[in-house]
């Protein structure tokens, strides 16, 4: 079977593909733009833009789905040469065990890739080069110059030329620099007509030659996961020559067949009318898989938008990946006009026969010559081109039991949106081919005749696709996509990379118990493994367990601090000792003890507190303590100038004091000279900052109503914030730096602390300082929000609290997506990244030790153990006493009926 299909490419260059029936196109990936959660307004928005492309270009094109796996070595391999550049920049302890932990990702995401099919798509848009080829031509052929020289190129390649030393099937160099400037030129309208609104990244990216290999070799795979495909970087399909013409040398390119060999190594035969089998060697072992290619037959006379989007849903919901290639051929408006006009012309001529003989036509004949009417007044208004298209599908399993279960669910599918399928006998060989890039429709019984509409509305571009494509993996889409993060990207003003947002901190929402902390955690420990530092804030003490060390991360690279257990912590979160320099430390201590008191600007209290610290701030070692004692000093002896209102509130002020001196956690804030106190130093890659019992408010709970535990424990958590900007000035501007701030929502309802935190968020960007911010809802951030870049949002319990992420997030406020986000699933969340794409992502840790090492829960292995055990047994007890209680059942209806045949019925009596 193979040697009866002739394979139709001759030569690849870059994005171009020449064929041996002369034709000449150029492919582009498209990579895709966000749609599931545009309300139907916005769709309009990808509609409107394919419409005016379609409607306005003139070329035959080509549309190619293709299920291909991201290639996660080239990603990992990449981020690791990225590792390696930082540990020439700077002392990156961790580069060896990030080197390994990138190396066993590598590992598990191709044993994933190995054993899963999965529905992750690549998307590829072709255009006929040359527009002579056009199965439909316009009239005036060579008229644009384009078209003029690659005719004026052909007269080089004639019978003369090839006797001195061309072939029949070479390229002049020459020729093959016109298409390229025309595949530039078209490349602009292309990235037009596949981009959304609020789309920043190029929408469209020019393939290479390797691109291109791989994807014809995935379409020759006989595994279901594409394992035995290679990136064949050094292809090449052609050779360089050179031979002169009149004296001159000419430069050319002569395809070598043979090249193509083994990308398309794979043994075809028909084993039924429907069903095509391949079989490869892979491995030293023989694999196979069936294919089925289907057809579409008919669409709905009308199909409405949005609604119609069918080749984006085969994606989205069938749950196997399909191979989908629709080969559209362009026809003007006045060809399409002259065709309805000789269409409507034969239907007089029947009428004008059938008054002769004094008959009536057929009603189907009337009905058919309505419709070419009202086509013939809507191509005249609208000016419409039409496309006489080829639509393929096709179908893979491992076995026909499976491809006809495929077959059946790809048909429902399809029939919910009006169209039909079918599986051509006979023809799958030929539909094969069509598939491949390069070749041409070979479909001619099955065309479908539409306007522009139908292909824009099939919303071919729209994607689930997530994440930078770089960095470190931490998830996959609902489609098995894994999704990759580079944390630094926003920062990096990389050549081809523009980002919809510049900043590179996050926003880590959602309710306790779905998530949120386990991706903070990895994030954070991948960064740290990529040569980041990192400062983890964790008031509730979660981290405990890092003492011990993390996987790949031994405890000598880990700082934990556990303060209020130890008589030096007294003094440590002093705002002068945290802050990065005196000056802010005194606005921060002015701020802390200003909000204790509940003082406001312009009031007396507020000017004391303000004098105390200014005070402090002139001293050789300055910190709270002496404010509190200057101010304890003035009470005592007061100025003679002091009226008694003035000396009222100062009184006031100390008793207040006095009452939160006495609270134990009060001391962590206030230092004094001289006094031997624990030193928060960044000397570690990991530090973990963990608050013994502190008592952080409810997120819900409104700031007014804070007992003096709260309030005591939102200051420290305010002066914590602060030595987080220290912890960004005081390293290295271009080392990757991590804050995960826990529990942000309480620092985000007191000004200053949302000022020092908004801050970090602004200035991250220049100090490559990533800000994870966690949270519980959406209602405990500022409308700063916009300022940052990544968002992911786990489960929320309220609809108000859902609708105001979706505002965050600029998507629609629809019921369903408000539904969405509140019924997500453990471990899943709604993850918008730096170029403002949003989908569904499950958070995958990978490894369970790394998992077990993120575990808050109060159990320990032994426990958990012990409860599977006894929930086995329940469940073992549970069967049992399941399967006695059918059984009894059963005899007790056995019983029944044979009582039943004992009694005699209503009837029998009524015939006694």
């Amino acid at each position: 079977m193979t040697a009866l299909l002739k394979f139709p490419i001759k030569h690849i260059d870059e994005n171009i593909v020449f064929s041996y029936e002369g034709e000449v196109m150029a492919y582009f990936e498209v990579l895709g733009f966000g749609y599931d959660f545009l309300d139907n307004d916005d769709k309009f928005s990808p509609f409107s833009r394919q419409l005016s492309y379609l409607e306005s270009q003139g070329h035959d094109v080509h549309y190619l789905i293709v299920p291909q796996t991201t290639n996660v070595d080239d990603v990992i391999e990449e981020h690791q040469e990225r590792m390696k550049y930082k540990s020439e920049q700077y002392d990156y302890e961790l580069l060896d065990a990030g080197t390994q932990y990138m190396d066993a990702v590598k590992s598990y995401l191709q044993n994933k890739r190995k054993s899963k099919e999965k529905r992750e798509y690549k998307m590829y848009f072709g255009i006929q080069l040359n527009k002579d080829k056009n199965v439909y031509k316009k009239g005036n052929k060579g008229t644009n110059a384009i078209q003029s020289m690659i005719e004026f190129f052909k007269g080089f390649n004639s019978e003369v030329n090839r006797a001195i030393g061309l072939e029949a099937f070479d390229i002049l160099e020459s020729e093959l620099e016109v298409y390229k400037r025309q595949a530039q030129k078209i490349s602009d309208d292309v990235r037009r007509a596949f981009t959304s609104t609020d789309q920043v990244a190029d929408p469209v990216r020019k393939i290479s030659t390797s691109d291109l290999i791989y994807l014809i070799e995935s379409l020759y795979s006989a595994t279901i996961s594409n394992k035995e495909v290679m990136t064949r970087e050094d292809f090449e399909s052609g050779q360089d020559i050179t031979v002169k013409i009149d004296d001159d040398e000419v430069k050319a390119v002569r395809p070598t067949p043979k090249s193509f060999f083994e990308p398309q190594e794979t043994y075809i035969e028909e084993v039924a009318p429907d069903t095509l089998k391949l079989t490869k060697k892979v491995d030293g072992e023989r694999q196979h898989i069936y294919t089925r290619f289907h057809v579409i037959t008919r669409f709905n006379d009308t199909n409405e938008f949005p609604g119609s989007e069918w080749l984006y849903h085969i994606q989205r919901n069938l749950d196997f990946p399909c191979v989908v290639s629709i080969r559209s051929h362009h026809k003007d408006n006045e060809r399409v006009l002259k065709e309805l006009s000789d269409k409507r012309l034969e239907y007089d001529d029947q009428n004008d026969e059938a008054k002769k003989a004094g008959v009536s036509v057929d009603m189907s004949v009337q009905r058919n010559e309505k419709g070419v009417m009202l086509l013939e007044d809507y191509f005249q208004r609208s000016g419409y081109p039409s496309y006489v298209s080829s639509f393929v599908i096709r179908v893979n399993a491992e076995s026909i039991e499976t491809l006809d279960n495929r077959t059946g669910d790809l048909e429902d599918l399809l029939r919910r949106y009006g169209i039909r399928v079918l599986s051509p006998f006979g023809e799958q060989p030929f539909l094969y081919m069509e598939t491949l890039p390069g070749s041409k429709a070979m479909n001619d019984d099955y065309k479908c005749e539409t306007d522009p509409r139908m292909l824009a509305g099939m919303m071919f571009g729209a994607t689930t696709s997530i994440g930078d494509n770089m960095g470190f993996a931490i998830g996959e889409t609902e489609q098995k996509k894994d999704v990759f993060i580079y944390p630094e990207l926003a920062s990096k003003s990389l050549e081809g990379v523009e980002t919809a947002f510049n900043s590179i901190s996050a926003l880590v929402a959602g309710a306790t118990g779905f998530g949120k902390s386990v991706l903070m955690n990895l994030i954070t420990m991948l960064s740290v493994l990529s040569g980041a530092y990192a400062l983890v804030i964790d008031p509730k003490g979660d981290r405990k367990g890092w003492k011990k060390g993390l996987p790949y991360i031994p405890r000598k690279y880990i700082r934990i601090w556990e303060l209020g257990t130890n008589s030096r912590d007294k003094g440590s979160l002093d705002p002068f000792r945290t802050s990065p320099d005196i000056a802010q430390g005194r606005k921060v201590a002015e701020n802390i003890f200003a909000y204790l008191i509940d003082a406001k600007i312009g009031e007396i209290k507020y000017s004391f507190i303000a004098e105390a610290m200014r005070h402090a701030q002139e001293q050789p070692e300055p910190c709270v303590g002496i404010a509190i004692d200057y101010l304890k000093e003035m009470h005592k002896n007061p100025p003679k100038d002091m009226n008694n209102q003035r000396f009222n509130d100062l009184d006031e002020l100390v008793r207040v004091l006095d009452t939160f001196l006495q609270e134990e956690f009060i001391s962590l804030l206030i230092g004094h000279p001289g006094e031997d106190y624990t030193t928060l130093e960044i000397d570690k890659p990991l530090q973990v900052l963990m608050i013994e019992n502190l008592e952080l408010p409810n997120a819900e709970k409104n700031p007014k109503e804070y007992t003096t535990e709260e309030k005591i424990s939102t200051g420290i958590m305010i002066s914590i914030t602060s030595f987080a900007q220290q912890f960004m000035f005081n390293n290295d501007r271009t080392r990757h730096k991590v804050i995960l701030q826990d529990e942000a929502s309480v620092i985000d309802k007191n000004d200053h602390g949302r000022k020092l935190m908004d801050f970090i968020v602004r200035q991250g960007r220049y100090y490559t300082t990533t800000l994870l911010k966690g949270s519980q809802n959406a209602s405990d951030h500022s409308n700063d929000l916009a300022n940052l870049g990544m968002k992911f949002c786990f489960a929320l319990k309220t609809t108000e609290e859902a609708e105001k992420m979706l505002e965050y997030y600029s998507l629609p406020v629809t019921t369903s997506n408000v539904e969405k986000l509140k019924n997500l699933p453990k471990g899943y969340c709604l993850f918008q990244d730096v170029f403002g794409r949003t989908d569904v992502m499950r958070v995958n840790v990978m490894f369970k030790q790394v998992l077990e090492a993120f575990d808050t829960s109060t159990s320990d292995t032994e426990e958990k153990e012990f409860e599977k055990e006894l929930r086995s047994r329940r469940e073992s007890r549970e069967k049992v006493v399941a399967v006695f209680n059918d059984e009894q059942h059963a005899s007790e209806e056995d019983n029944a009926s044979e009582e039943t045949k004992k009694t005699p019925s209503i009837m029998d009596v009524a015939r006694r």
